[in-house]
């Protein structure tokens, strides 16, 4: 016995390389981690956009000319709204006469995403709400 104890050159190596893997591995989760938050951010203040223009809309009068009816070609459409959170944002809504006494409106905000693939491949996403409004 010579009296000598601890790990060789081999074991602490070995030790580094599943280290470094672990390491890489959290570091890639820690990327993936802030580009679904900064989209979550996105969406978030999409959905804000929406739910605002849903109430300013069911707050005008019901002969209102921002409500008379469209078709998908020729939505109303909000003038250009300052990029925000790195998108910019478009809003545009589609009025449905009901029935006489009744009128749907379909909400859109659509932007493109940086957070969701390349810069060069900017994915086009849309929220959509509904709502009907009433005399």
């Amino acid at each position: 016995m010579n009296g000598q104890s601890g790990f060789t050159l081999i074991e602490v190596m070995i030790a580094m390389v599943v280290l470094a893997v672990g390491l890489l591995a959290l570091g890639t989760m820690q990327i993936v981690s802030i580009r679904a938050n900064a989209f979550s951010s996105e969406m978030t203040y999409s959905t804000m956009l929406a739910q605002q223009q849903l109430e300013t809309l069911k707050n005008l009068s019901f002969s209102d000319a921002v409500l008379t009816a469209t078709t998908p070609e020729t939505p109303h459409t909000l003038p250009a709204l300052p990029a925000v959170k790195g998108a910019s944002y478009t809003v545009s809504w589609e009025v449905t006469d009901t029935t006489s006494d009744m009128k749907t409106i379909d909400l859109t905000v659509q932007w493109q995403s940086q957070r969701l693939g390349d810069a060069a491949d900017q994915a086009a996403i849309t929220t959509r709400m509904q709502t009907i409004i009433s005399r």
